[in-house]
C-alpha cells in the first residue's frame, strides 16, 4: 500500500475538523448579514425566482421543519416572503425580497472571494489537482 493511501484515512478527520472550524469562522464574520446556514438555505433563490420549503431544505441538507423555522426568522427580518404558488393553492412558494436578494448576493460574493483566496494559496499544479479531486469527492459523497 502506498504511503498516500495509508495516510488518507487519518487526514480525513483532520480535514473535516478544519472544515467545521472554517464554517464557524465564516458564520461569525462581523461583515456577514446571514449565518452560513441561512445563506445555504436561501442561496438557490438567487438563481430561481421561487422555490418551495422542501426544495430549499433538501438543497441545504436540513429537515423541512428546520428550514421552516429558519425561514420564519428570515421572513420576520424581511429577507424572504411567502406566497401561494400559482399552480397549487396548497403550496407555498418562497422568494427573496429586494433586501434579501441584495444581502444573499453579497454573501455569495464573499464566499466566492474566500474560495478564490483559498485556491490562490495553492501552487498552480495543486489548483488543478484540487479542482478535480474536490469534484470527484463531491460525487462520491453524494453516493454515501
Amino acid at each position: 500500500m502506498s504511503t498516500a493511501i495509508a495516510r488518507a484515512p487519518s487526514e480525513w478527520p483532520r480535514f473535516l475538523g478544519a472544515l467545521r472550524r472554517a464554517r464557524a469562522r465564516l458564520s461569525e464574520d462581523p461583515v456577514a448579514r446571514l449565518s452560513l446556514a441561512q445563506y445555504l438555505l436561501v442561496e438557490p433563490l438567487l438563481d430561481a425566482p421561487t422555490r418551495s420549503v422542501g426544495e430549499l431544505a433538501a438543497n441545504a441538507g436540513v429537515a423541512s421543519p428546520t428550514a421552516t423555522r429558519m425561514l420564519d426568522g428570515l421572513q420576520r427580518d424581511g429577507h424572504v416572503q411567502r406566497e401561494t404558488a400559482a399552480h397549487d393553492r396548497r403550496c407555498v412558494a418562497l422568494r427573496l425580497t429586494a433586501n434579501g436578494r441584495r444581502i444573499a448576493a453579497a454573501e455569495r460574493a464573499r464566499f466566492q472571494r474566500k474560495g478564490a483566496e483559498l485556491f490562490a494559496a495553492l501552487e498552480p499544479a495543486e489548483r488543478a489537482q484540487a479542482a478535480r479531486l474536490l469534484g470527484r469527492l463531491a460525487d462520491l459523497m453524494e453516493e454515501l
